[in-house]
């Protein structure tokens, strides 16, 4: 019996032929284990023995080849394999336990990614307030959107805090998880937060498609990412102020539903968002029916005054009371003369 090949060149692992042309059970770099196969020594050349060396005529005891870890338990909990869920995986969670689905949308550069990358380090810390972490079904997916937040040269923080959003598959939305469970009273929250790149918003907005976020027809609520240095610059308000209407009109377009928006302007350490222009945006989502509020917050801080991660917590729990919107209480009913109507009515005697 022959044991593993000493050549350090070989490649019969990879592509199952040896790489000096030997036979598997002929090769010589492949040193004999056991006494079943010595009268493969006796018959080589005086050369091939030394080349075979001292160590070809050693036997090893039974047992000693073994396995050294027993087969790992099948129970054992494991990481998923993929690191964002899917749309299929998002559904299936959605069907099997009570989920809220959060929409995102914004523009690059809006702090969509940085919002994440703070709830999960402040999860972390034990610092989001009126919540604590239970569970995560995406762990590698926010450990590699959050890589970049710790990467700070001699205590200088980085240029930008999170990188620009990605996706293996263009097409779909990925999916965080997190598992709240509030302190006030123990309840379990699940909830899924797309990380989407600012490009499906630009070109719902410029092109009107929407294909790609046809899931926010299934959010409890969409946050509506702005950034909100924009709006207190006097050269770039106006474009900031007509893009995020126009996206506004979008997602009406885009959405038979009419979940409320809460409207997310960033960088609140740098200035406070202005409440004439919170008070046009609510104006506009509401000439389209929509339900919408304000919520500010500092995903990352540089003001000493104000802690990183402000408003953070608040989001997620105005997110988690969001309630669907109630049904028209008496709906217009469209019909034709085809159809057959009956009505009956009770008389009091």
């Amino acid at each position: 019996m022959r044991g593993p090949c000493k050549n350090a060149n070989c490649t019969f692992n990879a592509t199952e032929s040896c790489v000096v042309g030997n036979l598997p059970e002929e090769c010589q770099y492949r040193l004999i284990t056991g006494g079943s196969d010595n009268f493969e020594l006796q018959s080589e050349s005086p050369d091939e023995a030394e080349n075979i060396g001292y160590e070809a005529v050693v036997s090893i005891e039974p047992g000693l080849a073994g396995a050294v870890l027993s087969a790992p338990d099948e129970d054992l909990p494991t990481f998923p394999p993929s690191r964002t869920l899917g749309i299929s995986q998002a559904n299936a969670m959605m069907e099997e336990r009570p989920t809220c689905l959060v929409g995102i949308v914004g523009l690059a550069g809006a702090g969509k990614t940085a919002a994440l990358v703070s709830a999960y380090l402040m999860l972390g810390q034990d610092q989001f307030e009126g919540f604590s972490y239970a569970d995560s079904d995406t762990l590698r997916a926010f450990e590699e959107i959050a890589r970049a937040s710790r990467a700070w040269n001699k205590g200088d923080p980085p240029e930008h805090i999170t990188s620009h959003t990605t996706l293996s598959n263009d097409r779909e939305a990925g999916f965080l998880h997190l598992r709240l469970r509030r302190d006030a009273d123990g309840h379990l929250f699940d909830i899924l937060l797309p990380d989407l790149p600012g490009e499906w918003s630009r070109a719902l907005i410029d092109r009107t498609d929407g294909d790609r976020l046809k899931f926010l027809g299934a959010a409890s609520v969409i946050w509506l990412m702005v950034d909100g240095r924009q709006f207190v610059d006097d050269a770039r308000v106006a474009n900031a102020r007509y893009r995020a209407t126009l996206l506004i009109e979008r997602l009406a377009d885009l959405l038979e539903s009419r979940p409320r928006i809460i409207i997310v302007p960033t960088w609140q350490d740098n200035q406070p968002f202005p409440q004439e222009e919170a008070d046009l945006l609510a104006r506009c989502g509401a000439g389209f029916r929509f339900d919408v509020d304000i919520a500010p917050i500092a995903s990352f801080s540089w003001n000493e005054h104000m802690d990183p991660g402000y408003g953070i917590p608040k989001l997620f729990a105005d997110s988690l009371a969001a309630k669907p919107s109630q049904p028209e209480f008496w709906p217009e009913t469209h019909y034709d003369n085809c159809d057959r109507r009956l009505a009956a009515f009770r008389r009091k005697p």
